[in-house]
């Protein structure tokens, strides 16, 4: 699909923020230990100076509120799984801002140093090079525990989603250098890779500590629910954040605008597909439910939590916080819509899995 040109500027009411209903009839909850477990996860990142040699206050770190979303997420998760869950989190943050900071090429040239760097911490951990940075050391060594905790396969898996994160990073960059963005269809493919939506679900997978059956996590149900589940969650995060981004970062309300919206019609569009696609999520996996094994249970319930819990944590994270920024509430309310897959080829085939 042809890329677009960026939007002109955007006009909003800072003195009245929209408020936007969002369908999500799931119920928030909290892991009991996650204050105890981000004292540890703080202790673990300051071992490797992240907040010296890394140049990230502990302040910033804290405003991602990164304990608040991942106990909300996994809040049956094991303190030694949540422990890395939350570390991964934070990190996951400041690298992030790294690769957002300054100009295209400042930008570039921070991907190209640091991005074969942070793939060989992951890729060969036993590999001990004495001028890695802080984020590439504490990578390594959050790799090292995975094999303490996991088994081989799951911390292949996990690697392997992580490339992708790596994959979306050099695709932002590429539009950022050409000043466009991607079509919507498009749009909602790419962003599940540079908002890092695979390695959120696969994370959500490590947290209950057993690798699911291949057949079950590789057929079309359930695939077809980790795409949903990943892009939705991205997209919570968009909508809260779009006031804070500038017309020409990759996001949805941006997106929508370069098809032609108006600022309003595309937070209206924005939540609409938000609605839907929660709509084929909780059917679908009410459906897929009784033919999976435990396993596969526990984390297609645990997909479930992490969308509420992601929900409210893009609301109120300081992290998004700007004027004009949407005020978010929830709803019990099935769209309109229903069960109608959206005209987006990318995606429809989702709906192609829930039952006749």
């Amino acid at each position: 699909m042809a890329a677009q040109s960026l939007p002109g500027d955007r006009v909003f009411d800072e003195s009245a923020p929209v408020t936007l209903a969002f369908y999500c009839p799931i119920p928030s909850s909290f892991h009991p230990n996650a204050q105890l477990v981000q004292d540890r996860s703080f202790d673990w990142m300051e071992r490797f100076r992240l907040f010296g040699d890394a140049s990230m206050p502990r302040r910033s770190a804290l405003a991602t509120e990164s304990a608040r979303v991942t106990g909300s997420m996994t809040p049956g998760a094991p303190d030694d799984l949540l422990l890395f869950v939350m570390t991964f989190m934070y990190w996951g943050f400041l690298v992030d801002d790294l690769f957002d900071t300054g100009t295209v090429t400042q930008r570039r040239q921070q991907y190209r140093e640091l991005a074969p760097r942070l793939m060989r911490a992951v890729e060969a951990p036993l590999a001990q090079v004495h001028d890695d940075p802080a984020q590439v050391a504490l990578l390594r060594d959050m790799r090292r525990y995975l094999d303490l905790h996991l088994s081989p396969a799951l911390v292949r898996w996990w690697v392997a989603s992580y490339q992708t994160v790596l994959l979306g990073v050099a695709l932002e960059l590429d539009d950022a250098l050409n000043e466009t963005l991607p079509g919507i269809d498009e749009y909602l493919f790419t962003k599940m890779l540079d908002g890092a939506a695979r390695a959120v679900t696969t994370t959500v997978e490590v947290c209950g500590g057993t690798e699911l059956p291949a057949a079950e996590r590789e057929s079309p149900a359930v695939t077809a629910l980790t795409h949903a589940a990943g892009l939705l969650m991205t997209l919570f995060a968009d909508v809260s954040s779009h006031t804070k981004d500038s017309v020409t970062d990759r996001n949805i309300i941006n997106v929508l605008r370069c098809a032609g919206r108006s600022c309003d019609q595309a937070l209206d569009d924005a939540v609409e597909l938000c609605d839907r696609i929660m709509a084929l999520f909780l059917e679908l996996r009410t459906q897929t439910l009784p033919r999976v094994s435990p396993s596969t249970s526990v984390y297609l319930t645990n997909l479930g939590t992490s969308l509420s819990g992601v929900l409210d944590w893009s609301a109120m994270t300081a992290r998004y916080a700007a004027a004009g920024r949407p005020c978010v509430t929830r709803t019990d309310q099935p769209p309109r819509a229903g069960l109608t897959p959206p005209p987006y080829v990318n995606i429809a085939w989702w709906w192609d899995q829930l039952d006749s």
